[in-house]
């Protein structure tokens, strides 16, 4: 409880005001760096080949496409991850609200792949993309090999991305970052940036990201508190989580024109929690949901 706390503290101290949130970045952009640099990818392949899986299974893989990444962070993993497993992805482009690219992270991550992979036949076409990966000099060069463009938009809008546009939009524990002011705007300009019969593919941690800190506290903890009481003293802006639940997004995306075609939750037990009375409108499935993977379609035949 101890770190879970301070934890709080310190990212509030850091939410004060432009100044501080700017230093906050700087500090994770300059220490954080050679930590990614030697940073364990076990996580990244299973968000990968769960990305590939997924954009297989709904005929994406075998047809040439373009794609949209919202949040891409720091090494563009998983639109270079999606690249490297098709021959046929004409475009992608990567977006993020504040620019903390990190190319010594990127070139090492992706090393560190083409080692895992190199006795693997299965492997060859994406073990050729990784040594272009490796080859090219710096980001720029980078998205001219993969015909991709960087946008950075620190007020989140998707607005100027252009209509019919994509195939694809996905994302990876991105969306729960979103405002609540602002996620109905987004997941609208991913319906409009979308051809009909594109797809949404994207996961979002529902979990206590201050649990990320102190593994001793519940994933769920946060449905113990008042919402009054986690926006007062828990809630900052440098790491904001909405801590909107399952149903939410399921919500969302349907209110937006969306078929909702797959769901899968990574759950916890939450018995030992008090919840309190803010939460409890919603189902014990909702509650105990941690990570949730929606895929969504737009319907082939549209008006927007």
């Amino acid at each position: 409880m101890i770190k879970y706390i301070s934890t709080a503290i310190a990212l509030k101290l850091f939410s004060i005001n432009q100044m501080s949130r700017s230093t906050y970045r700087r500090i994770g952009n300059t220490l954080g760096a050679k930590r990614r640099e030697n940073q364990n990818i076990d996580a990244y392949i299973r968000r990968g080949d769960l990305l590939v899986k997924l954009a297989t299974k709904h005929g994406l893989m075998d047809r040439e496409f373009s794609a949209l990444e919202i949040g891409t962070g720091w090494i563009h993993w998983f639109a270079l991850y999606l690249a490297i497993h098709s021959a046929k992805m004409q475009e992608v482009d990567v977006y993020d609200v504040w620019d903390n690219r990190q190319f010594n992270a990127l070139r090492s991550s992706f090393r560190e792949l083409g080692k895992r992979w190199v006795d693997d036949p299965e492997r060859t076409f994406a073990l050729s993309q990784i040594e272009k990966i490796l080859d090219v000099p710096s980001f720029e060069d980078l998205y001219t090999l993969f015909g991709a463009t960087y946008t950075v938009d620190e007020d989140g809008s998707l607005a100027a991305y252009s209509s019919r546009a994509h195939e694809l939009v996905f994302s990876f524990h991105v969306l729960e970052h979103v405002g609540r002011d602002i996620i109905r705007d987004t997941v609208s300009d991913m319906y409009r940036i979308l051809k009909p019969g594109g797809y949404c593919i994207h996961q979002i941690g529902i979990d206590d990201h201050l649990t990320h800190y102190d593994k001793a506290e519940s994933p769920k903890k946060y449905i113990a508190y008042s919402m009054a009481t986690r926006k007062r003293f828990f809630e900052n802006s440098v790491q904001y989580h909405n801590v909107l639940q399952a149903n939410d997004y399921i919500k969302i995306f349907e209110g937006q024109g969306f078929e909702v075609i797959e769901l899968d939750r990574e759950t916890v037990d939450i018995d030992s929690i008090k919840i309190n009375k803010d939460w409890q409108g919603y189902s014990t499935e909702d509650l105990e949901t941690t990570i949730l993977t929606i895929v969504c379609k737009k319907p082939l035949v549209s008006e927007k």
